[in-house]
């Protein structure tokens, strides 16, 4: 993603806009419909599963969850409120809100059944059908046509579906003057005032993409007056249409993106031998170490050619490569770079690891009523440089936990060994005989 920043920051007018890496190619108008959609998953890679495909229009809903091969991550499963039950016999979507289980099917039978309902709503009378979905960073449409894709469904998906628009696009441009964020919550939140939905389903962000287009082509007409202002969009209104397609991106240039982009991951994959370690580091070392990666595969670069390059000059055959083919890296990233690459082809230098990580405070423990507890302070005292020391070893040390367990012990021997007072005897006296 690319940002700009305009020269007048102070103006509220000027807004940062995204521009996205690929911008829609738009269609001309035509007779459509607006579906609003959005599918739950495992991840954003391609490898990744669909675990719920929802769909949306004012007159008819699609929801249908799908049985993943592999367990979520804690992340998405979190963010999706769902998690998968194995037990001995089967494996079932348990609902994290409602504590639930929920009806799921394998993917070849819940792709059907999309099929089949786009084919029902689309009637006779429509041209075809767009999916609208909110997005930040695409991801969801490739990973569709990636499933179609698996079950040879795409031609059929071709004559309903004629393409994919992202709202965010459309919140971004027709909003840029009077809000700064473009976020799903925050634009529902401001024009459809809905503050309390969470937008962790599908089904939610469906019904939150298709509102969103239809209340901001509502605003652009200029005609409303009465019962028309109030009147709830179907999906196949001109007005909403027209707003829209200029944001569509064909079927086929959504399967051109997602062919360049594999040959873009089997070129970034061939530095694995290069960065594995920095990979399998911490998150923000693998993030930065992805994004290296990708500098080099984006700009035509492989690990050959940067192996030829080194057998040629050294390390100044690889300082040619980087700093004459990638344009779009900053001097540090290509300083970095260089080291990187340097290190790992030169065998008289140590290859450049991730940083260790730091270990964790350990504390003293203490038995106390057959437990041990941690004893925070006995540990900073000993570790304080102001600490001083007893030369005297036979002397006893109060402050030690031994001696807090063996006080009541000599207090109660104290008390045993004490001996009763001593009451002083009576002489006995004999008694007299008169005579």
């Amino acid at each position: 993603m690319v940002q700009n920043d305009s020269s007048n920051s102070g103006d509220e007018s000027s807004v940062p806009i995204i521009i996205p890496e690929n911008p829609a190619k738009g269609i001309p108008t035509g007779k459509y419909r607006l579906v609003g959609w959005g599918i739950d998953t495992t991840g954003r890679r391609l490898i990744d599963e669909i675990i719920q495909i929802a769909a949306y229009t004012p007159d008819s809903k699609f929801s249908q969850y799908i049985m993943p091969f592999g367990d979520l991550n804690p992340t998405y499963s979190r963010r999706h409120g769902i998690r998968v039950v194995n037990t001995i016999r089967y494996r079932r979507l348990r609902d994290m809100n409602t504590q639930e289980y929920v009806k799921t099917k394998s993917e070849v039978s819940a792709l059907q059944d999309f099929l089949q309902w786009l084919e029902t709503i689309k009637g006779d009378g429509v041209d075809g059908i767009i999916l609208i979905y909110y997005e930040l960073r695409k991801a969801s449409p490739g990973m569709l046509l990636e499933s179609l894709r698996r079950y040879h469904m795409i031609e059929r998906f071709s004559k309903v579906v004629k393409g994919f628009a992202n709202g965010f696009n459309i919140a971004q441009a027709k909003c840029a003057n009077t809000t700064k964020s473009f976020n799903l919550h925050v634009m529902s939140k401001v024009l459809l005032n809905r503050g309390a939905e969470h937008f962790n389903s599908a089904v939610d962000r469906a019904r939150a993409s298709f509102d969103i287009a239809a209340h901001l082509a509502q605003g652009e007409r200029t005609d409303l007056e009465g019962e028309e202002a109030t009147k709830e969009y179907a999906g196949n209104e001109s007005n909403l249409i027209d707003v829209v397609c200029p944001y569509v991106n064909p079927i086929d240039a959504e399967e051109d993106e997602v062919a360049v982009f594999k040959v873009l991951l089997e070129r970034q994959n061939t530095f694995r031998p290069v960065f594995g370690a920095l990979l399998r580091a911490s998150r923000s070392e693998r993030q930065h170490a992805s994004h290296l990666r990708r500098l080099l595969a984006e700009n035509n670069i492989n690990y050959e050619k940067l192996k030829v390059a080194y057998e040629s000059d050294a390390k100044d055959g690889l300082e040619k490569v980087i700093k004459s083919e990638v344009a779009n890296a900053q001097d540090k990233d290509l300083e970095e770079l260089l080291e990187i690459l340097d290190c790992f082809f030169d065998p008289d230098k140590k290859a450049i690891q991730p940083k260790p990580k730091p270990s964790p405070q350990r504390y003293p423990y203490r038995r106390r009523n057959n437990k041990f507890v941690r004893n925070k302070s006995s540990a900073s005292e000993s570790q304080s440089p102001n600490t001083t020391t007893n030369d005297n070893p036979t002397a006893s040390d109060q402050t030690s936990p031994r001696s807090d367990s063996e006080q009541p012990q000599e207090a109660a021997a104290v008390v045993e060994t004490k001996e009763a007072p001593v009451t002083p005897e009576v002489p006995q006296q004999t008694p007299v005989v008169a005579q």
